[in-house]
């Protein structure tokens, strides 16, 4: 009986579910086409390009809505099992309401992996494929890839830096290349002047320069036609592109991280952005433990349904709220890259723990 049980709540949950995702994603297409109307008439784009570039956009908004989404399936469901005193007849067949309770997680789980599935195969192709669509399409525009990059400056292992007047990652060359170490109290001990560097073997060979070391308050100067420190930062790590987050999976996310500590920049944002898609996970359990109380009536009074759905509305927003207040706190360095990705779900979920024992059995 109990699986016959099961089957018919997520039966009736999915449906709303399914129609509350559709509503979301006919308002969020609407929204884009009265947002970009002139965008499209000035570039005189096509209905069929206008259609797809819409679409594939809708994807990413479907995901940033999902805990919404999730929520009001999860109080359109279990309320109208509630109001139907369906829940008081499965009391009184012996039905535990926490085997119901663990279901809606479950099934919150569930929501928030296919969550992250989606950011981490379906969101970064459909977002680059839209850009695409923008540039080729739309503004009838050559894609362009960058191959040629100039004056980059790399942080490299033991204290030394390598600057790069020009790079061209098709041929794997650099041009008017400068190689510098110091030693621990940030003084000057080597300086390699280099007209180009070839990228052979898994190694940068400097050529036709000169090196000049600055040991024991003597300067040497050596002129040379080939040299190798064994730098080994790859062409593609060197040709460092600014990337937007949603276009991103994790492992292209940690190599993104890695180009930034090459380049001696702040890792802090990405890394909570990073954190965040892990966390993300568990903001549809999180949905489902605040939403189910007062869903089902909280401390077993018949508090008015409007007034259910506006409170539990207001939570998922001050969660949201709290969200964008620890990683404001994080990118100013208050908290951890962890902590400003995590500490919302820890929050919560104990003030979503806390209201499920208040349920009345």
């Amino acid at each position: 009986m109990i699986k016959i049980l099961y089957k018919y709540i997520v039966k009736n949950f999915v449906k709303v579910f399914i129609f509350t995702a559709i509503a979301f994603s006919v308002v969020v297409i609407v929204s884009q086409l009265l947002g970009k109307i002139d965008f499209y008439m000035e570039n005189k784009a096509t209905f069929g390009v206008i259609i797809v570039h819409m679409l594939t956009n809708t994807p990413e908004w479907l995901v940033q809505t999902l805990p919404v989404t999730t929520l009001l399936a999860l109080l359109f469901s279990l309320s109208s099992l509630t109001k139907r005193n369906e829940i008081t007849a499965m009391k009184a067949v012996g039905v535990n309401i926490w085997s119901v309770i663990s279901l809606f997680l479950t099934i919150g789980f569930f929501i928030g992996v296919t969550d992250f599935a989606c950011r981490e195969f379906i969101v970064p192709k459909t977002t680059v494929y839209n850009r695409k669509i923008d540039t080729e399409k739309i503004k009838k525009e050559k894609s362009y890839q960058q191959t040629d990059f100039y004056n980059q400056i790399i942080a490299l292992k033991n204290n030394a830096r390598l600057t790069v007047g020009h790079l061209d990652i098709k041929t794997n060359t650099m041009k008017n290349v400068v190689f510098e170490r110091y030693n621990k109290n940030f003084e000057l001990k080597r300086l390699v002047l280099s007209e180009k560097a070839n990228w052979e073997n898994g190694f940068w060979v400097l050529k036709n320069g000169i090196m000049r070391c600055f040991e024991s308050n003597f300067l040497d100067e050596v002129c040379f036609k080939t040299y190798s420190y064994n730098i080994n930062v790859t062409p593609e790590d060197i040709a460092f592109k600014d990337v937007p987050y949603n276009s991103m999976n994790i492992a292209n996310f940690k190599k993104y991280i890695n180009q930034l500590k090459i380049f001696g920049q702040s890792t802090i944002k990405a890394r909570i952005a990073l954190n965040t898609r892990f966390a993300s996970v568990f903001s549809n359990v999180i949905v489902m433990m605040i939403g189910i109380p007062f869903a089902l009536g909280f401390g077993g009074g018949k508090i008015n349904i409007i007034f259910n759905f506006l409170v539990a509305l207001s939570a998922i927003f001050m969660y949201w709220a709290t969200q964008a207040i620890t990683t404001s706190f994080g990118k100013n360095l208050i908290l951890s890259d962890f902590m400003a990705a995590w500490l919302p779900d820890f929050i919560f979920l104990g003030i979503g723990f806390y209201l499920l024992i208040k349920v009345k059995k």
